[in-house]
């Protein structure tokens, strides 16, 4: 992140701790993470509470799917960035991603090499995509 520049604020939507533990440690160094939530009633609270610039959030959540979740936020909060980190890698998970609004995808396998640049494209206003998945989107990110 260029000197200067402001960090961006950051909640994590994940019902796994320890992997909302990785990926704060993946952000710390770029980002502000100012809230984590276990589940879709709760994420809801922190983002209207923290009005992050990014969302990152799981596909499988307790009581809410992240495509659902994903809508509520477009529709409360649509300049805030989503960002879904899954472990999901087939066309549907990742078509139905940026169906809802979606400006990234990054698996949980390569989410340490790839999540901070994601997080600084979606920021920018483009839209990420792990390079192992342009074939199965069938559309170029780059």
């Amino acid at each position: 992140m260029a000197e200067g520049a402001k960090r961006p604020r950051v909640v994590i939507v994940e019902d796994y701790v320890l992997i909302q533990e990785n990926i704060r440690l993946v952000l710390e160094s770029d980002c502000d993470v100012v809230a984590t939530a276990e589940d879709g009633e709760t994420a809801l609270a922190a983002v209207t509470e923290f009005q992050p610039d990014v969302i990152t959030l799981d596909v499988s959540l307790p009581g809410s799917s992240g495509f659902t979740l994903a809508r509520k936020f477009q529709q409360t909060h649509p300049a805030i960035a989503l960002i879904f980190v899954t472990a999901y890698s087939d066309s549907l998970h990742i078509g139905g991603a940026f169906d809802v609004g979606a400006s990234g995808y990054v698996l949980k396998g390569s989410m340490q090499s790839e999540l901070p640049a994601a997080i600084r494209k979606v920021c920018a206003g483009g839209r990420y995509l792990s390079p192992a998945l342009h074939a199965k989107a069938g559309t170029n990110f780059s």
